[in-house]
């Protein structure tokens, strides 16, 4: 009996060891702008773990990343949307780009899961069922303790094994488990450019509401250079005027968020 116990905490030991290393998790995201809307944009992204530390974000600024790691100096265009670091004692920084500007909120994330008691096969993996609202929106997941790691996608986490599959009941977000490897190019999670503003939900959303009222205030006053042209790529002035309310109507109507309660209420 003693040996079969010593064995069975040798082989937890042994599984636990194998999954703090660094570990790099493949998620498919697919999410609607418009709510109104049955377009979706799928974007693969990244999961990278390092101890207690992860870091969720898009698989195309990972190359970018990792390209730059490795003393690559040229330019590049990423994709940091949903970038998200999590640490210990659940919190977790969400980051925001708006033109040349990064911004940084820190918040303390608990999140009260419900595991029911449906177990499905998913992705060759034993899983079970969980539920969770969190910011306004109803989720379902599903998780193995085949892969005994409390990771998931974005800030989501907490659960007796990693999170294989999550969706929000409207349909309008949805992950979608597809790899792991246990090894990857270390990267410093916070080396960023530009550097991130720290700042406060309530002072975000007046940056996004400025930038709805004058969306090209940058170029207007000079700070940004830039050139348009036309059809025959001769140089025009640009209508400011006409762009705006093109992209206010644009955010306007791509005004779903992950976090529902977080959405900014333009003006109309």
């Amino acid at each position: 009996m003693h040996r079969r116990i010593l064995i069975l905490n040798l082989l937890f030991f042994i599984v636990q060891n194998l999954y703090s290393q660094n570990m790099r998790i493949n998620y498919d995201m697919t999410y609607r702008e418009d709510s109104l809307s049955e377009e979706s944009v799928t974007k693969k992204m990244v999961l990278l773990i390092h101890g207690e530390e992860s870091k969720f974000y898009s698989e195309k600024q990972y190359d970018i990343d990792s390209l730059r790691n490795n003393g690559f100096k040229g330019f590049a265009v990423g994709d940091n949307s949903f970038m998200v670091i999590r640490k210990p004692q659940n919190v977790v920084s969400k980051y925001y780009f708006i033109f040349r500007d990064a911004y940084k909120i820190t918040e303390s994330v608990n999140l009260n899961w419900t595991i029911e008691k449906e177990i499905v096969k998913k992705y060759n993996y034993t899983c079970q069922r969980a539920t969770l609202s969190y910011k306004g929106r109803s989720w379902e997941a599903w998780f193995t303790q085949d892969l005994p790691i409390q990771e998931g996608p974005y800030i989501f986490k907490g659960l007796p094994g990693l999170i294989v599959y999550m969706k929000d009941k409207t349909n309008s977000y949805e992950f979608s488990f597809s790899g792991i490897k246990k090894q990857y190019n270390p990267l410093d999670f916070e080396n960023m450019q530009p550097k991130p503003m720290e700042t406060s939900k309530n002072k975000l959303d007046k940056v996004f509401l400025d930038y709805f009222n004058d969306p090209y205030r940058e170029m207007k006053s000079g700070n940004i250079k830039a050139k348009f042209k036309d059809e025959r790529g001769n140089d025009i002035e640009p209508d400011f005027r006409k762009m705006t309310k093109e992209t206010q109507d644009y955010l306007i109507k791509k005004n779903n968020p992950i976090e529902l309660t977080d959405s900014i209420h333009y003006p109309k």
